[in-house]
């Protein structure tokens, strides 16, 4: 009977905790995907799309949980994905679709012949990147234009208004245009193929053959990161955290704008990864099989360890700054291995945000929270710690105030 009872006790404890390391990994979310490989991710206010291979599009409206096709299958290999005009546009293995309605119904585009690789827009153009035949720009999306840069593979687009960035193939490196797209002159990363680009204000990163560059003068001039063995599909950044898609080696995570990278694949594996997007305070992975993955921004980044000191007791500290606008720092103290829950709610007692959520080790912890997508006023985060020993828990909730 003690060892029946013992047995039953070791099983429920070997669950619970299972089930509280699994929260701090990668969770794959693809009912209704399968196991298709994901070459696009994009997002806006009311769905998450992933452009997977041979079987078109799929849409979520739960934050990736559940997934449904967006539409009939037109596309062999979605490639990537924007909005312009009231428009969801797909760049594909054969050309450039675009519905109004969600994928309900898509229409072809004149852009119909060749393989495009890379989409983004700004108020004005959507633009498409293509495969040899150079960079097409669109005002309305129905009638294109053929960019000065008329002979590259543009693999990679980054836009911010009229300022652009295009990483190509074929070793020809980044190219930049000042005017919306007319004209293009090659920047110093002039000898790498590029597969992916992001900017971040004046500060740019490259995704080459042989890892990430960084430039901090918006890609004029570029400088290798210490991430330089990795073929690099796909880039995101969030603040001063970059993450990395890799071939066959899953995600890289710097905290500081890029100078040092550690792997993070846990739950994920060493596999290949084709496209990132943050959303919701998640970061999505569009993986080579088993379709798309997510882990919570906050158990990859942002959370600092102070001191592993032991603390006397749980506290939670008044964030600072505070007012602030966009970005404050939460301080806690855990005196013991816990289950931490920080999560952010509205006035009306809605919750806006979940911040961290995972196990911690004994010590004193800050995480950066960005209320860039909140509106002005009064909100209420909450801490909530599980002791992983005998269960126990610590609750405590402090106002902050966002002003913009």
């Amino acid at each position: 009977m003690r060892i029946q009872l013992r047995s039953v006790i070791l099983i429920t404890i070997s669950i619970v905790l299972f089930a509280r390391s699994a929260a701090a990994q990668w969770e794959n979310i693809s009912a209704g995907i399968g196991n298709r490989p994901v070459y696009s991710l994009y997002n806006n206010s009311n769905y998450i799309y992933a452009g997977s291979s041979n079987h078109g599009i799929y849409l979520s409206s739960d934050n990736g949980t559940n997934w449904s096709p967006a539409g009939v299958n037109y596309f062999n290999i979605t490639y990537a994905m924007t909005e312009f005009g009231g428009y969801l546009y797909a760049a594909c293995e054969l050309g450039v679709w675009r519905t109004s309605n969600n994928g309900a119904y898509w229409s072809y585009t004149s852009l119909n012949n060749t393989t495009m690789y890379s989409l983004a827009s700004n108020q004005s153009r959507v633009f498409v990147g293509s495969h040899n035949s150079g960079l097409f720009y669109s005002a309305g999306g129905t009638g294109w234009f053929i960019s000065q840069l008329n002979t590259q593979s543009v693999k990679a687009l980054a836009v911010n208004g009229n300022f652009l960035l295009a990483g190509c193939g074929n070793s020809a490196g980044v190219f930049i245009s000042t005017n919306n797209g007319n004209n293009w002159f090659s920047s110093s990363l002039n000898y790498k193929s590029v597969y992916s680009l992001t900017l971040n204000g004046n500060t740019a990163f490259a995704g080459t053959g042989s890892g990430v560059y960084y430039s901090i003068d918006s890609g004029y001039t570029w400088t290798q990161t210490s991430l330089n063995n990795e073929l690099v599909y796909s880039l995101a950044v969030n603040g001063s955290n970059v993450f990395a898609g890799t071939e066959l080696h899953g995600v890289y995570v710097s905290e500081d704008n890029g100078l040092s990278w550690t792997q993070r694949n846990e739950g994920l594996g060493n596999t290949t990864i084709h496209s990132l997007r943050i959303a919701n305070n998640y970061l999505f992975a569009g993986a080579s099989a088993n379709g798309v993955y997510r882990r919570q921004i906050g158990n990859l980044v942002g959370l600092n360890p102070v001191s592993t000191e032991t603390a006397k007791d749980f506290s939670l500290s008044q964030n600072y700054p505070n007012p602030f606008n966009p970005v404050t720092n939460i301080t806690y103290e855990i005196p013991k291995r816990s289950n931490v829950v920080l999560r952010v709610f509205d006035v009306t007692g809605k919750q806006v945000s979940e911040i961290l959520k995972g196990l911690n080790d004994p010590g004193k912890y800050t995480v950066a929270f960005d209320a860039a997508k909140l509106a002005s006023g009064v909100y209420f985060y909450e801490l909530s710690a599980a002791s992983a020993d005998n269960g126990n828990i610590f609750k405590d909730v402090k106002k902050m105030v966002v002003i913009k």
